[in-house]
């Protein structure tokens, strides 16, 4: 039996129509593309005309084929709702994201161009999708308002769980602060001076921009600055006199102009001659242990016995003999010298001297 194919069958139409709307959905999106860029030479216009042909075709080609599938409002109304509990319960994030570009594509908190800061992440915005929001992150680990070179990707729902800090919503220019410490012996008041000359300088340029900007944000939100040129405030603290310079810069311009402004700040400094800088001094005062005490009312530490030790067990005593006292013979004492005989000494072997005898010396005749 040969097969045919039942044209008349409501599915198979059903299929053959869903083909050709997604086959014209595709045709249109490439056929817009290639439009685009006659009408406009701006890149950016390119990207957002091509977004937006995109999406819309995406999104009518959903709505026919729903259309399709489901002839009666009823059923189309009935499977609008299953469906969305079901994203509501098992998709919340996916959810969560599409309403969050909704937002952001209708509210505008941020746009492309714009530096933000959600949720400790800092970053330009280079591209809003349905789910993400592509950053190109500033800092990380440049310790600088300048860029790193990655691309973050954060989800469009943190819209409505952190806080968005938008750096040029409306206005391109914020305030920056270079603090320096002087000693107190220097002459400060010359380094205020010295530290606004170059930041009046640098005012000229942005001032009048920065003004004009603030009257075009005075519109839409309640924003008033009275005061745009820079200034220094004078405070003491523990090591010193801490000047602070508070002017403002361009956004993506805050860490050159910090730069150019402290090497100016630095050659015055330099010149002066009477300005020094302060560093953190640290003092050291010699201090006596702490005595401690017996505790008033506590019984006396119990005595530990003796514990013996292995090392000391494992010498053996030496026996010595007890030593006998011999005693000592005194030593002889010496003899007195003998004294020398004197003309009246008489031999005690001779007689007794003849009184009427001359002494003569020997040798000598009589």
């Amino acid at each position: 039996m040969p097969f045919e194919f039942a044209w008349s069958d409501p599915t198979v139409q059903r299929i053959l129509l869903t083909l050709v709307v997604l086959l014209v959905a595709v045709l249109i999106v490439r056929i817009g593309r290639r439009l685009v860029p006659r009408y406009t030479d701006d890149p950016a216009r390119q990207y957002r005309a091509s977004r937006l042909i995109s999406r819309t075709t995406a999104l009518l080609a959903l709505v026919l084929i729903l259309a399709l599938w489901s002839p009666r409002g009823g059923d189309l109304l009935q499977i609008l709702t299953i469906m969305g509990a079901g994203l509501a319960i098992a998709m919340r994030e996916v959810l969560l994201g599409l309403i969050g570009w909704t937002h952001l594509v209708f509210r505008g908190t941020y746009r492309r161009g714009d530096r933000i800061e959600v949720n400790g992440v800092r970053g330009d915005v280079v591209d809003i999708r349905l789910q993400h929001t592509i950053l190109m992150e500033v800092g990380g680990w440049v310790d600088a308002d300048q860029s790193s070179g990655r691309l973050l990707h954060i989800p469009n729902g943190w819209v409505y769980q952190y806080a968005v800090l938008n750096y040029n919503h409306g206005f391109n220019f914020i305030w920056n602060e270079i603090a320096l410490t002087v000693t107190f012996r220097s002459d400060w008041e010359a380094a205020q001076e010295i530290m606004l000359a170059p930041a009046r300088q640098a005012a000229q340029i942005v001032e009048q921009q920065a003004a004009r900007e603030i009257r075009d944000l005075s519109r839409e939100f309640l924003v008033h600055y009275s005061i745009l040129s820079p200034f220094v405030y004078v405070r003491i603290v523990e090591n010193g006199i801490r000047l602070t310079l508070r002017y403002l810069c361009d956004v993506r311009k805050r860490r050159g102009t910090e730069h150019a402004l402290t090497m100016s700040i630095l050659r015055g400094f330099k010149e002066h001659g009477g300005i020094e800088l302060a560093y953190p001094m640290v003092g050291v005062s010699p201090m006596e242990p702490p005595q401690f005490g017996p505790i008033p009312g506590a019984p006396p530490p119990a005595e530990e016995p003796p514990q013996p030790n292995p090392d000391l067990d494992m010498v053996r005593p030496i026996r010595t003999r007890p030593r006998k006292n011999k005693k000592r013979k005194a030593p002889p004492k010496p003899s007195p010298p003998a004294a020398d005989p004197g003309p009246n000494d008489t031999n005690p072997d001779e007689g007794p001297a003849d009184e009427g005898a001359e002494h003569r010396p020997p040798g000598a005749s009589t």
